[in-house]
């Protein structure tokens, strides 16, 4: 701050000063703050585990993304299922729009029968639906063990007449997705999807070191 004031005042007078002077500066001047009275463990996001998330779902817990700009899971997703579910042949994923609303009730009712894994995304470009899609899940009777709902949906407008339903909310596994913020958490995405038996599988010493020139590059770019 000019005229010295980085000397009279303290942390939280100067926030309150750039949140006079500069709002458009109040989210980094916040993650400051708080790395500078706590740690920055409090303002990175760790990288997603889906692993984690799976293991916390049931058939009876639909798994809800909030999506960041950039985020896309469904990929991540897809190598859950080569590990973990069906198989690919059962796993169907849609993306919403206008008319596709029967079409998703059927993938819901017919993977719930049959153990599919179903990815819904973009709700809330169909929000009139969503109120079908509540009856749907709460009209789902013993749904096969292997079954499981995936959702993604941007954040909803809080000033919008219609919400996300509550009874989907109230059950479900929530995760929200924030893109990495700088170099470091970058390359800690990267790193999440490589398992310590991928790094030393191949016997050259070179090849650690190429991961991270290329983890680097990447988080780069």
């Amino acid at each position: 701050m000019p005229c010295g004031y980085d000397q009279k005042l303290n942390k939280f007078q100067a926030l309150c000063i750039c949140k006079i002077f500069r709002n458009d500066r109040c989210i980094n001047a916040i993650k400051n703050f708080i790395i500078d009275k706590m740690s920055d463990i409090y303002v990175k996001s760790p990288p997603i585990d889906y692993e984690k998330i799976y293991k916390q779902s049931t058939e009876k817990t639909p798994i809800i993304f909030i999506l960041s700009p950039g985020a896309d899971p469904q990929n991540e997703v897809q190598r859950l299922v080569e590990s973990h579910g069906p198989g690919m042949g059962k796993f169907k994923f849609l993306a919403l729009g206008q008319g596709m609303g029967d079409q998703a009730k059927e993938f819901i009712e017919s993977g719930a029968i049959r153990g599919w894994w179903v990815m819904l995304q973009n709700c809330h470009l169909l929000t009139s639906w969503l109120s079908t899609l509540e009856a749907t899940i709460e009209g789902l009777q013993k749904p096969d063990k292997g079954f499981r709902l995936w959702l993604t949906t941007n954040p909803i407008d809080p000033h919008s007449p219609i919400r996300f339903p509550l009874g989907i909310l109230q059950r479900s596994l929530k995760v929200v997705t924030e893109p990495p913020d700088g170099l470091q958490a970058n390359m800690r995405v990267a790193y999440s999807k490589i398992s310590e038996d991928v790094l030393n599988e191949c016997p050259k010493e070179e090849y650690k070191s190429l991961i991270f020139v290329l983890s680097f590059f990447h988080a780069t770019i």
